[in-house]
């Protein structure tokens, strides 16, 4: 019976192409817009999260910030909360592998030759390569032995490689570079690491921190220090250790704040799904708005259908068609109508992701088809219930003369 309802559905409802048309062309918009915004929004998260990895922060990295307050924000000028010696004393924990401490400057512009360039300039230890991901695409990596002499060397990012020896990067392995009013011979040129939106990884130039702290920073607090893990397995309670070791360190008494941030990648993540959640909240009420008018406008095509195809029902029902009948055939004309039409939007919505990925960041997953399929059945049980029952209820005898209800 089910099959038979299903073939008479298609049948009468491909006999009337223009009602079809626009019974499909609400659900077709709605399901195209929503795959594509979905996957954006996917692509984008996706690539922020990547993003991080290749920069260093992936799930075996925590990030020791100077400063209390939330996750991420400015970090006021001159807080001295974290010293070398906390970076030292990090060591000793038995699931850290290697500790990477660094002073953050403001941004100088660097000189050669008549070229200059404006830049971010990093004091480091040469294990801020290891834990952070670097690697040397030309030259040397710092010492030991140029952080002990507070030697005048530096890494150069790609970005500020191309700026100073436009065409010909090699040119800048020792090379001297004035930094303010001192003069640094280029070491080495680090490989490139990218780009998360606007944020450059490439433009800065790392020298050692001894020489960063005399020279520009004249102290020895730290911005922040990079600690890199044995393992991933329980980074949270690893961050729960870390935090009450460093409390402990300062002094800090049970009600007093951190004057410090522990930072993981599973905190970015959160901070990254929290902005999805938020998307998604948006974009299901935009749908919910959209797939609601595309019901009116299946329920007001079916009416119309239905008073233009009475004579049919009519016929029908004279033939032995039974109400049920009847009801079966329109109910499941709107469903099937819906769920093709949220099918093609689909389609229509990855195709045009497909051509965006180029410029911008998509991530084609299975969740719209999902999606697409239990709204597509859902509006059109819904919108279509009603003037499914109205055509059950069409008297055989009045449709047949013409008359009317």
């Amino acid at each position: 019976m089910f099959i038979k309802i299903l073939k008479v559905s298609l049948k009468d409802s491909l006999k009337h192409p223009l009602f079809t048309v626009l019974m499909m062309v609400g659900i077709v918009v709605s399901i195209f817009s929503m795959t594509t915004i979905v996957a954006i929004g996917e692509g984008t998260k996706m690539e922020i999260i990547q993003a991080l990895k290749g920069f260093g922060f992936g799930g075996d990295v925590m990030m020791v910030a100077a400063g209390g307050g939330r996750i991420f924000r400015h970090r006021p000028s001159k807080v001295k909360s974290l010293t070398v010696a906390d970076a030292e004393a990090l060591k000793q924990l038995p699931f850290v592998k290697a500790v990477a401490p660094r002073q953050g400057m403001r941004r100088y512009v660097v000189h050669f030759r008549g070229r200059s360039f404006h830049t971010r300039i990093l004091g480091v230890t040469p294990s801020f390569l290891t834990v952070g991901d670097y690697q040397i695409d030309m030259g040397q990596a710092l010492g030991q032995q140029d952080l002990r002499d507070h030697r005048k060397v530096c890494l150069l990012g790609k970005t500020v490689a191309e700026e100073l020896f436009p065409g010909n990067r090699a040119a800048a392995l020792g090379q001297f570079i004035q930094i303010g009013k001192f003069f640094f011979r280029v070491k080495g040129i680090l490989a490139e690491k990218g780009q998360l939106g606007r944020f450059d990884m490439d433009d800065r130039i790392l020298i050692p921190l001894t020489t960063a702290s005399t020279l520009f920073i004249r102290d020895t607090y730290l911005h922040a220090i990079s600690v890199k893990l044995s393992d991933a397995k329980d980074i949270a309670a690893y961050q729960r250790i870390v935090r009450a070791f460093l409390r402990k360190r300062h002094h800090l008494h049970p009600d007093e704040p951190d004057d410090f941030r522990v930072v993981t990648s599973l905190d970015v993540v959160q901070i990254v799904n929290r902005s999805s959640r938020e998307l998604t909240t948006l974009l299901v009420r935009i749908m919910i708005i959209s797939l609601l008018v595309s019901g009116i406008i299946i329920m007001n095509v079916m009416l119309a259908a239905i008073s233009e195809r009475k004579v049919e029902i009519g016929i029908k029902r004279a033939l032995g068609a039974s109400r049920r009948d009847i009801l079966s055939q329109f109910l499941f004309e709107a469903v099937w109508l819906s769920l093709i039409g949220s099918l093609v939007g689909v389609g229509i919505g990855m195709l045009a992701a497909y051509f965006l990925k180029n410029t911008i960041p998509v991530s084609l997953t299975w969740r719209p088809l999902y999606m697409a399929v239990g709204f597509g059945i859902l509006v059109g049980a819904v919108s279509g219930a009603f003037p499914a029952y109205r055509a059950g209820q069409v008297d055989p005898i009045r449709a047949i003369l013409g008359g009317r209800q």
